[in-house]
């Protein structure tokens, strides 16, 4: 009669007794909800980047409701000039925005309830991974001390980075797989590790830089563990994360083939988000604020988890093993957000574009999260004289952070009530690009325009006026220019009587279109060019395929005697 030992990792996601897993899912739920319970009682925290998040958001969903459920262009911005920010920011947090919007009717419900979310993924996705290395128990409060770091509260309270927040929620789903594939290798969880790290690139670029190179680190250490397999495993690795990106080819072959026509930090350079000048612990003055204020992060995220960290050598030998590639990972983090590691980032020109170092706290806030909570059980199976003392010293330390955090990033953050968060949404409407979504061609002070467009002496009348696709009429006249009020882009088209018109940038980025001495219609059209409807089958090919690994499959189950 066969038997069938299962080993404790590859039971942990998929296999489950139901009535404690529930209990501990319930847990986690609750957790996650009191995360945000401040949001839900005072409103939505206000920084700068709440308009900027909004100036993209409203525009994407009138896009989607108007039938054009990928836009290439944000129309209204910049008083109706536009920006390409459509085809440089990861779209999924805005999806995620606009279908509650759809299913409310209110911006600011919606708002509420997609914070709600990414704080329950976040949860699951700390549970998940820590569940491949911990006993199931043990990784249930991993969630809990994982919402309490400090970095991960300030990316919501106080910075309202929340692109980056929403894929700190998906990033740990992300090392899950990795950890699964490392241990099973079956097709589901190369499937898992395809749609988790296709759904972190539609997030959220910089985190996805980071935490690629960190799964890189991760993923090495991980084989160096596993003798056998070894290059099998590499390859499903690769597999899975080849997928992914065809998953999310939509969106990133499109940022990449036109990075060089936007202004990143080029036009108007801006010192604050130059990678150099945000290392932690490479000053302080409070004059540098970010730097300050990440110092003073670090510490606190340092005072949770270090002194739970020097317990870990108590930890059972097999846990020690097991967690080793999370302490590296910790490690690597910390390194990379100090000045020694600027070699590193001089060498890598990707790295530089995440702008600030000090975003792998996030990594930080993850792996200190799972080690943390493994050690600190050993704070109550110490013996001796001075036991007590340890305890009560652990414990007063990690309180000390939680405290601190709560009552700068938490209490003293800056909330929108419902009135005048709507007030806020409405002064977005048509507000100015960061100097990131300027096309190169364009300028940030534009010269003004009574009309959407002029023709000289020659009679205008605008007939529609769309995101992406509007018509006007011109009477004969002298050949001219029409000056449109859109910047220049590559992708715009203008057609009169089937005849191509040449267009062309004006000095502060307008459009201009050559006009014939007819009169008649001109069509200006967005159009996008072929690779992007390669990309959408490509991607869409990649979802399928996905599918595709993830369903069960049937073998005829054969007993051994």
């Amino acid at each position: 009669m066969s038997t069938r030992v299962v080993h404790h990792s590859e039971a942990s996601i998929w296999t489950f007794d139901r009535s404690p897993e529930k209990k501990r899912l319930a847990i986690i739920l609750a957790v996650s909800v009191v995360a945000v319970l401040p949001v839900l009682i005072f409103g939505i925290p206000s920084n700068r980047d709440l308009s900027n998040h909004f100036r993209f958001a409203l525009p994407f969903y009138d896009s989607i409701a108007s039938g054009n459920f990928y836009p290439g262009w944000l129309a209204e911005s910049n008083n109706g000039y536009g920006d390409p920010s459509f085809r440089f920011y990861p779209p999924a947090l805005y999806y995620l925005l606009a279908t509650f919007r759809f299913l409310t009717g209110d911006w600011y419900v919606a708002t509420l309830l997609t914070f709600t979310i990414i704080s329950i993924v976040a949860g699951l996705g700390m549970y998940c991974w820590s569940k491949t290395l911990l006993p199931a128990t043990t990784a249930t409060w991993v969630a809990l001390l994982y919402a309490l770091a400090p970095y991960h509260v300030n990316q919501l309270f106080q910075a309202l980075m929340l692109a980056e927040w929403a894929a700190s929620a998906i990033l740990p789903f992300v090392f899950a797989f990795v950890e699964r594939v490392c241990a099973n290798g079956r097709r589901r969880d190369v499937a898992g590790l395809a749609f988790s790290f296709a759904l972190l690139v539609l997030t959220h670029l910089p985190l996805t830089v980071i935490g690629s190179f960190a799964l890189l680190v991760y993923s090495l250490v991980r084989l160096r563990q596993n003798e056998q397999h070894r290059l099998q495993t590499l390859a499903k690795l690769a597999t899975g994360a080849l997928i992914g990106l065809c998953a999310s080819s939509i969106y990133w072959v499109t940022m990449v083939s036109e990075i060089g026509w936007i202004g990143m930090n080029e036009v108007e350079r801006d010192a604050s988000v130059d990678y150099r000048h945000n290392f932690v612990l490479s000053t302080f003055s409070p004059d540098n604020m970010n730097v300050w204020w990440m110092n003073i992060l670090l510490l606190l995220t340092l005072l949770l988890f270090a002194p739970t960290i020097l317990l870990f050598r108590r930890t059972a030998s097999v846990q020690r093993r097991s967690l080793q590639v999370v302490i590296v990972l910790a490690a690597f983090s910390v390194f990379m957000t100090l000045p020694p590691s600027k070699p590193l980032w001089k060498a890598l020109h990707i790295l530089q574009e995440t702008q600030f170092p000090w975003r792998w706290l996030a990594l930080l806030s993850m792996a200190g999260a799972i080690v943390t909570t493994a050690a600190i059980q050993q704070l109550w199976n110490l013996r001796g004289r001075h036991a007590r003392i340890v305890r009560l010293s652990v414990v007063g330390v990690m309180v000390i952070s939680v405290a601190f955090t709560f009552s700068h990033s938490v209490r003293e953050a800056v909330y929108l009530a419902r009135p005048k968060f709507e007030r806020t949404l409405a002064d977005v409407r048509g507000s100015a690009s960061i100097n990131y979504w300027f096309p190169i061609w364009g300028s940030s002070t534009p010269r003004p325009m009574n009309d959407r467009v002029e023709a000289g002496n020659r009679v205008v009348t605008v007939e529609s006026w769309a995101s992406e696709h509007r018509i006007f009429s011109v009477v004969a006249g002298e050949p001219t220019e029409a000056r449109v009020r859109t910047f220049y882009y590559p992708h715009w088209t203008a057609t009169s009587n089937g005849q191509l018109l040449t267009t062309r940038p004006d000095k502060d980025g307008a459009l201009l279109i050559s006009l014939p001495s007819e009169g008649g219609s001109v069509a200006l059209d967005f159009r996008e060019p072929r690779r992007s409807r390669i990309t959408r089958f490509a991607s869409l090919a990649g979802f399928i395929l996905i599918g595709a690994l993830s369903l069960p499959t049937w073998r005829r189950r054969k007993d051994e005697y």
